[in-house]
């Protein structure tokens, strides 16, 4: 069995990682946001910039070393997007066909930009409320039907535009969602 961790607010992200013996086995994916990922790396000795601006490559490295808690690390970036770290190659699904997490290259990152940008249209929905949620299942859709790191990202992204548009954290109506997971 292996594990999706979504920390959900900074003052909780590390409660995992205090019984970490107990997990460290099974969590496969994180999905921390910026600061998350901070407090998490902080919590367990990766190190940090002190500065208040938080540089992409920076976050990358910070993600690399977290890495060697949890094989897959999500870092969910607000209007830039999501970015993916793990030892292997985009091309590659998460798992293997015996059920095994694939790790076959050095760890990298990539950067996945989002699909929607924040509208300046006082009238158009916005909401980013439940966007992470839709993400996420977005990418647990992707990986159940062993679609490759790029596929499940891209379906993930669409998931969480719809949720952009909706006035609900998650839409209630998945007829959008359906149209997308029927073509994957």
């Amino acid at each position: 069995m292996s594990l999706w961790y979504e920390p959900t607010d900074v003052s909780i992200a590390t409660k995992l990682f205090r019984i970490w013996s107990q997990w460290q086995d099974t969590v496969h994916f994180i999905s921390p946001n910026t600061n998350e990922l901070l407090a998490i790396s902080k919590f367990l000795g990766i190190p940090v910039p002190d500065s208040k601006v938080i540089q992409l490559e920076d976050i990358k490295r910070i993600a690399k070393g977290l890495t060697k808690y949890v094989p897959v690390v999500i870092s969910t970036l607000g209007s830039d997007g999501v970015l993916v770290t793990r030892g292997a190659q985009k091309t590659d699904p998460f798992y293997n066909e015996k059920g095994g997490l694939i790790k076959n290259t050095l760890v990298n990152s990539r950067l996945y930009p989002p699909l929607s940008q924040i509208s300046k249209n006082q009238n158009e929905i916005f909401s980013v409320s439940g966007c992470g949620d839709c993400l996420a299942a977005g990418i647990i859709h992707g990986i159940h039907k062993n679609l490759d790191e790029e596929s499940c990202v891209a379906l993930a992204l669409k998931a969480a535009a719809l949720s952009l548009k909706s006035y609900e954290p998650v839409p209630s109506t998945l007829e959008g969602l359906n149209e997308i997971f029927k073509n994957h």
